[in-house]
This record gives structure tokens, sequence and C-alpha cells, in this order.
């Protein structure tokens, strides 16, 4: 075997659905990614402006760097109860661990194989989807799949439940190239490169599907690889810093954390492998959380419940603007496929706003205010007047006063 070959083999018995190699050169999809940040499509997402420079070359991240070993890991889970009463819903991968450290951990055990196997210390880097690095491109080229029209990577084999992550290295490894599928109908998209360099030949299976673009809540997947953040629910419950717009709040529908809808309806996950790793499937209880129990979280339960997973990064008031605004929903019947809360139900819900109308954090009461509007309650009204009697922030100010015209 070669040491490439190697590198792969030990990949696969650490845990990753595959392995691909690919040179360290330029981006060839740099244009694209420049032309999606000028249309305004990264939101508030300031860094991603940042990175931009770094993502032109994988040796601004790594400057040793020869060869990227791209790699993919699988986080499906088995089939999850649809959620009930007054239970959220969370993206699949967020359900175990915090990601980012499983696939570090990984990728230091690698690190330390392809040091012995080199004979000598080898100059690496590792990186998870947090460094500026065009990883889809990358994982393409080497084989892993195609960028589908949800703009995530899919696998022939393995569906689109996957992490991307790669280890930058110091070695001149035998690379791999886009493999056309054994058993499945495919096109070629070639992708410009710099001058002088032939154009880079893409594999594709989307074919004339849709089904992402047609089942995305909120419109979000505006051309083909083309998300605009703005819209997308994963951005909207995770990266928005402050209060969610009003345009977009019904279509988010139960979800609290992150959104699957778009891999969810693509027909190359009917077939798609359960992960095997039990560090990702995590608890599935955790998929369905309980909306009041999760307003009722103060800073110490918040940081103890969800330390070391992916559901800390949104922080305590971004987690419980969702769950207020999941709950809105609830009591509205916004929710496709949910009937509006009823009986018991409704009172903890309508009894979990009204209590957040006092929290410490101004984004949770314009949540809790816009929730208790949604649900045409008049009983709620005497409420919402007392806390807009108090209220100092003006943004939850605008939330109490809009909720309690809809309320009349």
């Amino acid at each position: 075997m070669t040491l490439a070959q190697r590198i792969k083999a030990e990949a696969r018995r650490l845990g990753f659905a595959a392995a691909g190699i690919v040179p360290a050169e330029p981006a060839a999809t740099h244009d694209f990614y420049r032309h999606w940040l000028a249309a305004g499509h990264a939101g508030e997402m300031a860094y991603l402006h940042r990175h931009a420079p770094l993502k032109q070359h994988p040796r601004h991240v790594h400057p040793p760097a020869r060869s990227i070993i791209v790699l993919t890991h699988n986080y499906q889970s088995a089939d999850l109860p649809p959620p009930q009463g007054v239970q959220g819903r969370v993206s699949r991968y967020a359900l175990g661990r915090d990601y980012h450290d499983l696939l570090r951990d990984k990728l230091r055990r690698l690190a330390a194989f392809i040091d012995d196997a080199a004979g000598r210390p080898v100059a690496s880097r590792p990186a998870v989807d947090s460094a500026p690095l065009m990883e889809r491109e990358y994982a393409a080229r080497a084989g892993l799949g195609w960028v589908g029209k949800h703009a995530n990577l899919i696998d022939w084999e393995q569906g689109s439940w996957l992490f991307i992550c790669e280890l930058l290295v110091d070695l001149a490894l035998d690379p791999d190239g886009p493999r056309p599928p054994a058993r499945h109908a495919w096109s070629v998209t070639e992708l410009a490169r710099a001058p002088g360099q032939p154009p880079l030949a893409m594999m594709e299976s989307c074919g004339s599907c849709t089904a992402c673009i047609d089942a995305c809540p909120t419109g979000a997947i505006v051309a083909d690889k083309t998300v605009d953040a703005r819209r997308c629910i994963s951005y909207l419950t995770i990266e928005l810093r402050g209060p969610i717009p009003p345009q977009w709040r019904r279509g988010m529908g139960d979800w609290v954390f992150g959104c699957d809808v778009c891999q969810a309806v693509c027909p190359w996950n009917r077939e798609a492998p359960v992960s095997n790793d039990a560090d990702l499937s995590g608890d599935p209880a955790r998929a369905a959380p309980d909306l009041v129990a999760l307003l009722q979280l103060d800073a110490a339960g918040f940081r103890e419940r969800f330390r070391h997973t992916a559901l800390a990064r949104p922080r305590r008031r971004g987690l419980l603007r969702n769950a207020a605004t999941a709950l809105g929903n609830l009591l509205a019947g916004h929710v496709p496929g949910r009937a509006s809360l009823s009986g018991k139900a409704r009172d903890r819900a309508l009894a979990a706003l009204t209590a957040s109308l006092a929290d410490a954090e101004p984004l949770v009461r314009g949540a809790a205010a816009w929730a208790l509007g949604e649900a045409g309650e008049r009983s709620a009204a005497q409420a919402l007047a007392r806390a807009a009697a108090r209220e100092a922030d003006p943004l939850a100010r605008q939330e109490l006063d809009a909720a309690r015209q809809r309320l009349g």
C-alpha cells in the first residue's frame, strides 16, 4: 500500500465514512463565494467576509500544506419519533457530543498515525468547518460526492448527512479525483480555474430534482447551490444574535436549533446508512426538547444541560428566543402537520411565555411577547400591558406593542 492508501485505510478505521486526497491548490469556486457574499447572503456572519481572502488558497490556513486529506463523517440518526405537545425540534447533527470536539480528536489521532507512517514529524493542521477553507469544493474534487442544490455535499452511497473535515499536511500524497458513480446517472459541470489551467470537471447527480428547493419552509434556497442565509432556519436559530425578522418567524415552525428539511426530502438520503458512532447519535430525547422546560432554564441550568454540545452556540438567550418563537407557532397552529396546542399543553405554554416577559434578556422578553400575540389569547393582554409599562429596552418594547395591537 502507498502512504496515501494507508492513510485512507486508517481514516476508515477511525470511523470516517470516506477519505480522499487533493493537492493544496487554489480554490476554483472562490469567485462564486465572493459573489455570494456581495449579494448579502451571509447575513450578519461578518467572519465570513473576513475569511474570504484566506479561502483563496489552503496555504493561507497552513503555509507548509502540500496536500489536503478530506474526510467525511456520517451523523445520520435512526428514525426519530415526531415531536408532540410542547416539544420542539432539533437538527440531527446536534443530538450528541459537539462534533467539533469529536472530529478534532479523530484528526489528531490520524495525524499521529501519519507521523509514524512517514517516519518523521509531519507539519499538519486539522480543520473542522470553522476553518477558512472551501471544503465542499475540495471534498468534491477528492471524489467524496458533489454539492447538491441545497448546497450540502452528497455522496452517492452515504447521502448528505455528513460532516466534512480536513487534515492539511506537508506531504505530496497521491491525489484522488472525481469518480463516476458505478450505479447512478451523472452529468459534468466544468468550473473555471486560474488562467492557463484547464477547467475543473465536477460530477453531479441532482438532475432535474428540486425537492429541497420546493420544501424549504422559508424559501432560503434561492438558486442551485445558493442558500440565502438570511432566510435559512439554521442561520436564524443559531447564527443570528438579534431578533428573528418577523417575516420568517412563522416559517420556522417548531425548529429551535438548526433545520433538516432540505436533507430530509432529498432522494439520496432514502437509503443513507445510520451512523454507528454513539458519540453522535447521543440522546434521542434531545431531538424533541420540551419548550416550556427550555424557557425555565437559568444561566447555570443552560450551561449544565448543553455544555460540550452544539446547542451551546446560540447561547441561552438565543435558544430561549427560539423556544418562545416555536411555542408561538404551536399555539397559533403555524406548524405543518401539527395541530395547535390545546388543554393542559396550551396552558403550560401560555404560563411559560407570560413568565418569560420578565426574563433578564430583552431578546427573550421580545420573543415571548410575539408568541403571546400569535396565540390570540385576549387573556394575555393584561400581562403584555404590565410588561410594557416596565419595559426599558426599545426592541422588546416594540415587540410588546405589536403583540398588544394584534390582540386588539
